[in-house]
């Protein structure tokens, strides 16, 4: 976040403030409407409050850069995104591509047919007998695979929308909001809605990643968390075990050998299967325990803020 522009946005938002206060002032003296004077000592106070709402908002977020900085080594939405494209680009995108390309492999040598002798009515039988099975079970890990590609791929949209738009726009919008008593609930609501989004929520990602790296650290699978696991010993005892999906083969057998000599091997499919249940954990499961902690932090905050 640029504090420079910010603070040009917030000198703004300050300025017509005071300038609508100072107004109301005059008003209450032109018009010898001492109604009006109250209410502009009302909202003097809420200015003096909004400017303490605006300094927590910039502690926060300073805060949440110097916890994730000490932690990853940069900002909140910059770790979060890395966290994401990593997940991507190295535990989606090279699996998906490998699927694809087994699946046209397998399609196509499940096509090829022939004739059992020259005779009209001798049997036609396929060349590779018994891969339909393997062709659904590909169509269905392709189809998990893309879920969990557009998954990521939209939270990594909605954070670089946060970094865009809830500093600079939900929190002045719901410090102006915070003047006209008909709208002060809505405007402390945009206000935590800001700081949770902007501050708590891509921590959450970073403190994500973190725990997963040393994770990794820890069983010795890699210096830091990828979901790239063939370059790792992440798979050496599922490869001891079913001998034919190793990392290094994995590749060539699942786009030629398969189809044509192993019609029947499922076990190859295996890794495909294990790298879902790895992913889920960081495609699914967590995306939707940060949100709901995240959702549980603005509520808590409005009710405390707000009194009901």
């Amino acid at each position: 976040m640029d504090l420079a522009a910010y603070f040009e946005i917030l000198g703004i938002t300050v300025l017509a403030i005071t300038g609508y206060i100072a107004l109301v002032f005059i008003a209450s003296y032109a018009f010898r409407r001492p109604q009006l004077a109250a209410y502009a000592r009302i909202e003097t106070e809420q200015l003096l409050i909004s400017i303490f709402v605006l300094f927590s908002a910039i502690v926060s977020w300073e805060f949440s850069t110097m916890a994730t900085t000490a932690l990853a080594g940069g900002n909140p939405i910059d770790i979060a995104v890395e966290f994401l494209n990593i997940v991507i680009n190295e535990g989606i995108l090279p699996i998906y591509l490998k699927l694809v390309r087994m699946e046209v492999l397998l399609t196509y040598f499940n096509a090829v047919e022939y004739r059992m002798g020259p005779g009209v009515w001798n049997w036609i039988t396929k060349a590779a007998p018994g891969l339909d099975p393997l062709i659904s079970i590909t169509r269905m890990l392709i189809f998990t695979f893309t879920a969990l590609y557009g998954t990521l791929s939209v939270q990594v949209i909605i954070l670089y929308l946060i970094d865009a738009v809830a500093y600079y726009y939900l929190l002045p919008a719901g410090i102006v909001l915070r003047f006209f008593p008909p709208t002060r609930d809505a405007g402390v609501y945009l206000i935590v809605l800001a700081i949770a989004f902007q501050c708590f929520f891509p921590m959450l990602y970073a403190i994500n990643y973190v725990a997963l790296t040393e994770m990794w650290e820890i069983h010795d699978w890699g210096p830091r968390y990828t979901p790239n696991i063939e370059n790792t010993n992440y798979f050496n005892s599922l490869d001891e075990a079913i001998g034919i999906a190793t990392s290094k083969m994995d590749t060539f057998f699942s786009s030629w050998v398969l189809p044509i000599f192993q019609p029947l091997a499922f076990a190859a499919l295996v890794p495909f299967m294990d790298r879902i249940a790895q992913i889920s954990l960081v495609g699914l499961f967590l995306p939707a325990l940060t949100m709901t902690l995240t959702i549980a932090f603005v509520n808590a905050i409005t009710k405390f803020l707000t009194g009901k």
